[in-house]
């Protein structure tokens, strides 16, 4: 047929169906009133002359289906009129279609919600230019105890001047710095490289970025915003950039603003903050004789186009060993570079949490369609007579199969538009709840790609819940619907027990579904547990922490620093309710800031290859015994260890027993760098020991601690601690007032509860084990809803038999016993197969473990019992309703 007949043939179809049936109908009333006229001429009567003409014909509705079949487009009309008709179904059906939609949208919901997170953090490339070709590079410096350590300025100049393979490296560092333009404010800041933003790719949304002319020295003091203090200290004014502000009570020229979504996306253990509300530049690094040892920069490099990451980290391993032999700093440990890709280093803490959430959803997802699943068996068992209608009226398999293969994707079309609804809710709970670790969640949202995922799940698992029913049609037998070809009561028990058999089959998924969920929300909550109930070294309870950045213009000589550290230390140990005062170099579990690890060897030792690396501290005076740390040995530090005093240090039992095993460790000498200078070169003499402090994260021991006293290893910015009894709305006011008073330029920045950075390292955690819990529950509920159904069907199917029963004699308790026994064995089969599964989530789910066993008893004991609490109560509900039924009625039912 040509394009153009085919076009008019489908457009009558659609928009004049109605003239089309009137034209078939006057052509067979036609056809068949020629063929009865000639039957008469040949002496027929007329009535014999019409039935011998429809004879001829074969049946008017069967010639109608003919032509129907072969007009184009009649498998759009027969689809339409399928979905009108499942449609119908369903509105005929209001509790199993709300039922088996809300079911199949918690699934598909809580999957929408959850796979938005890992669309976003671990799918979605990085908002930078070719985000594929950025490489984050680390110094291996395993036996050192960090084998992620970040590089010295002479290491990014070696790897500048050697690679081919890259189109150049960048540095960050960040810190905090001070704007005193008006209100004196600390802030987060990093320190960059003039190529940083370049080599990222990112584009200002004001202004400009650095350029090499403002690494040059003697260049004027730039400084670039982010957008958040743009608008809030500034008021969103255009005109900022080009004009002066004061930092640090020195003027710095703003050349410009970076957009609001810009954030370094740098991995937690760079020390990288994703919220740095400024960046200034780093200074020229043009030198490969800067200090090796004083590893601090954070160093990004962008390949050349064509080079693929495997060539790029050769060229960054060969550069390493090549330094590492040319310079003796190294001896003989060498230098050990690596580079990995950024967007798949930047996820690397959050990838486990995501992918293991992501399984577990899946399970639950699978729950409920397996609940659905069910729901459709019952439904297509109670439909059983009206398939055989249908498949009396000439419908063949293939066409039922259509059928309900339509009516599986408009259930899921439902239950997908109730899953995106149900996803956006749970979503913005989500983003609620985000953990600091996973603060990159609120750029997750319910976005086409999203979209067309949670639309996929709903039409694949339409299609797949459609095949549900299918067995059916194999029971069905084609009969009149007259009473005389009724199957008789017998006939009726023993076809509807083949779906009761399968709904048990589903029962039992969905109590090992509900048994994998279990155990691993178990095993998951009992890890948070146990790691809350660890401890880290020290005490957060009643202490409030706050940060002074002092003023490098006004404190222009230590003596000066250590004067207002001391007077500040007096005032607020004079506060009301104060207990205790100290402060740090670096706040336990601050990722804000970076780590600070410096060289230590033997006194005597000169051999650099026999350095340890140890994290190392700057404390004053009051910091251990406000915290509660334990003191192993020896005292803490005390206002006479200053500035001209012995040097001294206090190390924890882990560097102690390394050093000196088998020996006490106080008076013993180490050399080690509390100057930072890079290289191991003033002798320390051992006053204390203390336990160590898991000051970096809560579930592991990285490595050694040095500690220093302030006076003689000065660090700026520091974290005081105060201990008190008021709350930190009564203390915080009395704390700004008293810096305020001594120096209006060093605010105080950060103020807030110890227990915050504790709960805070704890966060992903608790983020993942309350979502486990939370899947675990809704998976549960579905196997006691899936439970009492089976339980309520099998009762129905079994009446006669239970009231016999009741009428020889038995009682109620004992009725109940028999049904909720079945239940029993249901639920006992897929406990064990379940369990099996639980044993090899557990193992994927080992390193979010902490403290417990991958086989941990009462994770899986606790599973058992609330599982088979919920199945009992589950069964014994129906099951008391039968036993409560007078057996006359049961018998007159039949």
């Amino acid at each position: 047929m040509p394009l153009l007949a085919r076009i008019r043939s489908l457009r009558d179809l659609l928009f004049r169906k109605e003239e089309l049936e009137a034209d078939l109908d006057n052509e067979l009333k036609a056809f068949v009133e020629q063929i009865t006229a000639r039957h008469v001429a040949r002496g027929m009567t007329h009535e014999a002359a019409r039935r011998a003409a429809l004879l001829e014909v074969g049946g008017v509705e069967a010639v109608k289906d003919g032509v129907r079949t072969a007009r184009i487009g009649n498998g759009l009309e027969t689809t339409i009129g399928d979905a009108r008709y499942a449609w119908r179904s369903l509105w005929r059906a209001p509790g199993f279609a709300i039922a088996a939609t809300l079911t199949l949208g918690l699934g598909i919901g809580a999957t929408t919600a959850i796979f938005s997170l890992v669309n976003a953090l671990l799918l979605e490339d990085l908002p930078f230019r070719d985000p594929g070709r950025l490489v984050l590079v680390w110094n291996d410096v395993t036996f050192g105890g960090y084998g992620r350590a970040p590089l010295a300025a002479a290491e990014l100049y070696d790897l500048r001047q050697r690679s081919t393979l890259f189109e150049g490296f960048g540095g960050i560092w960040a810190n905090t710095t001070v704007l005193t333009d008006r209100d004196p404010e600390q802030i987060r800041m990093g320190l960059v490289t003039a190529d940083f933003f370049t080599l990222l790719g990112a584009a200002p949304a004001l202004g400009r970025v650095f350029r090499p002319d403002d690494d040059e020295e003697g260049a004027s003091p730039t400084i670039l915003l982010s957008d958040a203090v743009w608008r809030r200290r500034f008021d969103s004014d255009a005109s900022i950039v080009g004009k002066t502000i004061e930092v640090d009570h020195g003027l710095s020229m703003v050349i410009g603003v970076m957009p609001a979504g810009f954030r370094p996306m740098l991995p937690t253990d760079s020390n990288v903050p994703d919220d740095l509300q400024a960046w200034l530049p780093l200074g020229a690094i043009r030198s490969a004789t800067a200090p090796r040892g004083q590893r601090f920069l954070r160093v990004i490099g962008r390949m050349k186009p064509g080079v693929t990451l495997s060539a790029a980290q050769k060229e960054i391993a060969s550069i390493g060993l090549q330094t590492g032999r040319e310079q003796p700093f190294y001896g003989p440990a060498g230098l050990s570079l690596y580079g990995v890709g950024l967007h798949a280093d930047s996820v690397r803490d959050t990838r486990p949490t995501l992918l293991a959430l992501f399984a577990g959803v899946g399970l639950l997802l699978l729950a409920a369609c397996v609940n659905v699943a069910g729901l459709l068996v019952a439904r297509a068992a109670a439909r059983t007579r009206e398939t055989a209608v249908r498949m009396a009226l000439g419908a063949g398999v293939g066409r039922l199969l259509r059928q309900y293969a339509i009516e599986g994707l408009v259930l899921g079309a439902l239950g997908g538009l109730a899953g995106v609804l149900i996803g956006r809710a749970g979503l913005a709970v989500l983003i609620v709840l985000r953990p600091s670790t996973l603060g990159r969640i609120d750029t997750a949202s319910i976005d086409p790609t999203v979209m067309a995922f949670t639309a996929g799940v709903a039409l694949t698992w339409g299609l797949l819940l459609s095949l549900a029913p299918l067995a059916e049609i194999r029971g069905v037998t084609i009969a009149s619907p007259s009473p005389a070809n009724r199957a008789p009561t017998g006939s009726r028990r023993v076809a509807a027990g083949r779906p009761y058999r399968r709904r048990a089959a589903l029962v039992v998924c969905q109590v090992a579904l509900s048994a994998v969920l279990l155990v691993g929300a178990g095993l998951l909550v009992r890890a948070f547990l146990m790691l809350v109930r660890s401890d880290p070294g020290f005490s957060s309870a009643g202490i409030v922490t706050f940060r002074v950045a002092q003023n490098w213009m006004r404190f222009d000589s230590p003596e000066k620093m250590i004067a207002f550290t001391r007077e500040l230390r007096l005032r607020l140990a004079a506060l009301p309710g104060v207990t205790g005062v100290g402060a740090i170099s670096h706040l336990p579990y601050d990722d804000g800031l970076p780590n600070w690890g410096t060289p230590y060897l033997h006194e005597g030792d000169t051999n650099l290859a026999n350095a340890g690396t140890a994290d190392t501290r700057s404390v004053m005076p009051g910091f251990f015994e406000a915290i509660g740390a334990t003191l192993v040995e020896g005292r803490f530090f005390i206002d006479a260890d200053g500035l001209s005093a012995l040097p001294v240090t206090i190390v924890d039992e882990r560097l102690a027993k390394r050093m000196w095993p088998g020996q006490s460790a106080i008076g013993q000498r180490l050399v080690g760098d509390p100057r930072t200078t890079g290289l191991p070169q003033q002798t320390v003499t051992v006053v204390g020991v203390v336990r160590h402090l898991r000051h970096r994260r809560p579930a592991i021991e990285v490595r050694e601690q040095l500690y220093y006293p302030f006076e003689q290893a000065p660090r700026n910015p520091m974290a005081y601690v105060v201990r008190s009894d008021l709350d930190i709305g009564q203390l915080a006011p009395l704390v700004r007032q008293t810096i305020a008073s001594l120096d209006p330029g060093s605010p105080a920045a950060d103020i807030r509860p110890l227990s915050d950075y504790v709960s805070s390292a704890r966060a992903a955690r608790r983020f993942a084990a309350v979502l486990a819990a939370g899947f675990a529950g809704a998976a549960l509920l579905l196997a006691a809803i899936g439970v009492y159904g089976v339980t309520a069907y099998g009762i129905a199917l079994r009446r006669r038999e239970l009231g016999v029963r009741m009428a020889l004699g038995a009682t109620g308790r004992q009725i109940v016993m028999l049904v909720v026994g079945e239940s029993a064995r249901l639920a006992a089969a897929g406990l064990a197969i379940g369990l099996l599964g639980a044993a090899g989530a557990a193992a994927l789910m080992r390193t979010q473990l902490y403290g417990v066993t991958m086989l941990d008893p009462i994770s899986f004991g606790l599973a058992i019992t609330v599982l088979a609490v919920a199945v009992a109560l589950a069964a014994w509900l129906p099951a008391q309703h039968a036993a409560s039924t007078n057996p006359l009625e049961s018998l007159r039912s039949e």
